[in-house]
């Protein structure tokens, strides 16, 4: 996976809807980075750096596993956003 500049809106609905405000808090903590910066790259404000790339990564997994756990995956999740999108 090549990381863009800023998340896709698909990507940043996708984790938004399938993380919670304290999944996010930890990331962040464990990180050593502020929950602000890392909801600013997940709402697409900030561009995915080195330093906050890593915070992403382990984001994007517990999405994947919590959209898992809800049957269904991360990718088919982002399909039916852009199905309803367009």
């Amino acid at each position: 996976m090549e990381f863009k500049n800023t998340l896709s809106l698909q990507m940043s609905r996708a984790i938004k809807d399938n993380t919670t405000i304290t999944q996010r808090d930890a990331i962040a903590a464990i990180h050593e980075i502020s929950i602000h910066t890392l909801n600013s790259v997940i709402n697409r404000q900030r561009n995915v750096s080195s330093s906050n790339k890593n915070a992403l990564i382990d984001i994007i997994e517990v999405a994947i596993h919590s959209a898992n756990e809800k049957g269904e995956t991360l990718s088919q999740y982002v399909e039916d956003i852009k199905k309803a999108t367009h």
